[in-house]
């Protein structure tokens, strides 16, 4: 027993998982040609998809979805952000470490929504300026010397992140009103938003409540499901897996029906 543990705890050491998320779709053989070349650098990577749908160049939906699913990957695990990337000659990558997670990607204001000021942010980029390779080119590369522990000689500290404004979700206590927006919008056109479960929870906890979405069509919703729930006939929010309050219609893409955008807001009176 105490060998096996022995065996896995190695084996756990020298993982090398690498997630992919970007806005490249999959019609294209990029995604392929990008694992293909990944494989070639690091032949033992194991490589997961975390999403390829990202609406195009939109760093919010990078950031909101990294943010809240790479702690379902083991510690140590090199995320490749590739949304908005340029693909230039002269763009340098950046490599993040937090939370005994690491992750790779242009400076395009991904990794200041994802981690805003947090001063356990780690961040290095190349010291060698290379104009004949891309800046995908200089990801595999910046990965392959990462597994090899020899990424510490060849970058140097990095801490001048492009700032974007995230948009944070507000509890008004004195009027009992909480305002958010739509964060994603998933595949089931179900409308994710930034309000935390919790926040709902505490404020509103057993009572009424409406939720107001404005689009071009207001909705008010007072249905409150802890789970999918295939007998609710009316448009309701329920706690989603990621820990957010989510609007969902049963077999019907509310996000097409009600015309609802990224960045609409939403606000809860209770």
């Amino acid at each position: 027993m105490q060998i096996s543990v022995i065996c896995w705890n190695l084996l756990y050491k020298t993982m090398k998982n690498i997630t992919l998320i970007s806005d490249w779709k999959l019609r294209d053989p990029y995604v392929a040609m990008l694992k293909g070349q990944l494989w070639k650098a690091i032949p033992d990577a194991n490589i997961i998809d975390i999403t390829h749908a990202i609406d195009a160049f939109s760093t919010e939906q990078t950031a909101f979805i990294l943010k809240n699913s790479y702690k379902s990957f083991p510690e140590q695990t090199l995320h490749f952000v590739l949304t908005g990337i340029t693909l230039s000659h002269t763009s340098m990558p950046v490599m993040v470490e937090y939370d005994q997670h690491y992750f790779i990607g242009e400076d395009n204001g991904i990794f200041s929504l994802m981690f805003g000021d947090d001063p356990n942010v780690k961040a290095v980029t190349l010291n060698m300026p290379d104009e004949k390779t891309t800046v995908l080119d200089k990801f595999v590369s910046m990965a392959q010397l990462h597994f090899s522990n020899n990424l510490k000689k060849n970058t140097l500290p990095y801490d001048t992140f492009i700032r974007k404004i995230k948009l944070e979700p507000e509890h008004d206590t004195v009027n009992r009103i909480i305002t958010g927006h739509v964060a994603y919008i998933d595949t089931c056109c179900n409308a994710v938003t930034d309000i935390p479960v919790k926040m709902f929870k505490d404020a509103v906890k057993k009572g009424n409540f409406s939720l107001m979405l404005s689009s071009t069509k207001h909705i008010t919703i007072t249905h409150f499901q802890e789970f999918y729930n295939p007998k609710e006939e009316e448009v309701y929010v329920l706690s989603n897996r990621l820990g957010y309050m989510e609007v969902a219609l049963n077999n019907s893409r509310i996000a097409v029906l009600a015309d609802l955008h990224i960045g609409d807001k939403v606000e809860i009176r209770y």
